[in-house]
């Protein structure tokens, strides 16, 4: 299947009618975004950037958070049930794995066996769920592990704000559902700078995937040579050339916050914005005003909308919040198409069955005068039967008395080997030591007359003559 027909494919079966709530959490702000779906047509309907306390004040950032959501749902009137969060990136444990291939089918049992070995948290202090990507021979799997207070935090608070979260992210797999959506990070690597409080989150994309994630000192990507030398050994790690990177930075937009990334990238985060014009519909003027750190929370979004690229949600099943929904819309494609099918089915049955029937009534037509004949003769054929069984029923009973008469005719010394009556005429073959005191003995007999020889008499061993004769039946 080439490409272009893969991908009209994919398109297809993620039709959907769908209201998402990506809701990005940063350590000094949250970025909130509401699409809607509709077939395949995406919209940004509302969005919104609100800052929040530091993480240190657990207390006030909860309320912060939950006060930030309740007024967003309310001032959009959004109803919707799937919301989904981006924690901030400095929160997680990513551990790595390398696997060969054929592990693939146990992979979720590997990394629960490993995952010890891996986190230095108990298992029941932990979410947990993992990305791979297929490097040929081999399996890259990034284990991503969240505490669980942390995520009780804010899941806690968006219960608070009327809101169930149905799947627990980080902001660097937010981002590569954006990527992804944008067609950004296949053929050529991309890497992310996001300033996040006073820590620099970069991350690199390749081949589709997450490559690297790592929290950087703000001195270490202060200058664009530095930049350039972490992210070109974080690209050549992942197998590709740094020469065609693309790299975006994504500044804090906290108020009053401090500039850590280099002023020659301060701009590209809304390159990167705009790559998705072509993809995401928005109200006018979104993409020329609204903050490109509003990325995350579109990233998240998509994923709630089932346009996300990446399979990753840390809440395990049993926590996942779940309502009844409609079916996706390819479910009713595929409906309408059988229908349609069962439909046409249908009717070309019948047709075929009155084509045949009309066929079969024409032939049988054209038998009826051959049908008529052949019962004409099998009811003579009928009468015959009957006339012969009436003139042959005494036939076995004369034949019998025949023989008698001939076994009491024909001397001991002689047998018969064939016995033959046709209508008023027997036909005998046999042997006897004197073939020619036949005759005279069967003309004595008053039911034969006339017996003579239809062959010559020949002699055979044990002196002994074949004869073969016929006689009348005397009436």
């Amino acid at each position: 299947m080439s490409s272009s027909a893969a991908s009209i494919l994919q398109r297809t079966t993620r039709l959907d009618f769908l209201d998402g709530v990506g809701v990005a959490v940063g350590q000094r702000s949250v970025g909130l975004a509401h699409l809607v779906k509709r077939l395949a047509a995406v919209t940004v309907v509302h969005h919104r950037l609100a800052a929040l306390p530091p993480m240190e004040q657990a207390a006030e950032r909860r309320t912060a958070l939950a006060a930030a959501v309740r007024s967003f749902l309310q001032d959009g009137s959004i109803e919707t049930d799937r919301c989904y969060v981006a924690l901030p990136r400095r929160t997680a444990l990513i551990s790595r794995l390398s696997l060969p291939v054929a592990a693939k089918a146990d992979l979720a049992q590997v990394v629960e066996f490993e995952l010890e070995r891996l986190v230095p948290l108990a298992r029941d202090e932990i979410y947990f769920d993992f990305l791979v990507r297929n490097l040929g021979s081999k399996l890259d799997v990034q284990v991503v592990s969240l505490p669980r207070r942390t995520v009780a935090e804010v899941l806690g608070a968006l219960e608070d704000a009327g809101v169930g979260a149905r799947s627990i992210a980080i902001t660097p797999i937010a981002l590569l559902d954006f990527l992804g959506f944008c067609d950004l990070g296949t053929s050529t690597p991309v890497a992310v700078l996001r300033q996040d409080g006073g820590d620099v989150e970069m991350d690199v994309f390749a081949n589709g995937g997450l490559g690297a994630t790592h929290v950087l000192r703000a001195a270490e990507v202060s200058s664009m040579q530095g930049v350039s030398r972490l992210v070109g050994r974080e690209v050549a790690a992942t197998g590709s050339t740094g020469d065609s990177v693309q790299t975006f930075a994504l500044s804090e937009d906290a108020p009053g916050a401090e500039q850590l990334l280099p002023a020659e990238l301060r701009d590209s985060g809304r390159e990167l914005l705009k790559r998705a014009a072509g993809r995401l519909s928005a109200p006018e003027g979104f993409y020329e005003t609204v903050s490109p750190g509003i990325i995350p929370a579109l990233g998240a979004s998509l994923a709630a909308v089932r346009e996300g690229r990446a399979s990753f949600n840390a809440l395990p099943l049993e926590e996942r919040r779940t309502t009844e929904e409609g079916a996706p819309v390819i479910t009713f494609l595929i409906a309408a198409v059988l229908v349609l099918v069962t439909i046409v089915w249908l009717v070309s049955a019948m047709i075929k069955d009155h084509a045949i029937a009309a066929r079969l009534h024409s032939e049988l037509a054209e038998l009826e005068p051959r049908l008529r004949a052949a019962h004409k003769n099998e009811d003579e054929a009928r009468e015959l039967r009957e006339k012969l069984a009436l003139l042959t029923r005494d036939d076995r009973r004369r034949s019998s008395t025949l023989l008698l008469e001939l076994t009491n005719v024909i001397p001991v010394d002689a047998y018969i080997t064939t016995f033959r009556v046709r209508s008023d005429r027997i036909e005998l073959e046999g042997f006897a030591r004197s073939a020619s005191d036949l005759v005279p003995l069967i003309e004595k007999s008053p039911l034969f007359k006339n017996p003579q020889f239809t062959s010559p008499v020949t002699k055979v061993q044990n002196n002994q003559e074949r004869f073969s004769l016929t006689t009348e039946i005397s009436q």
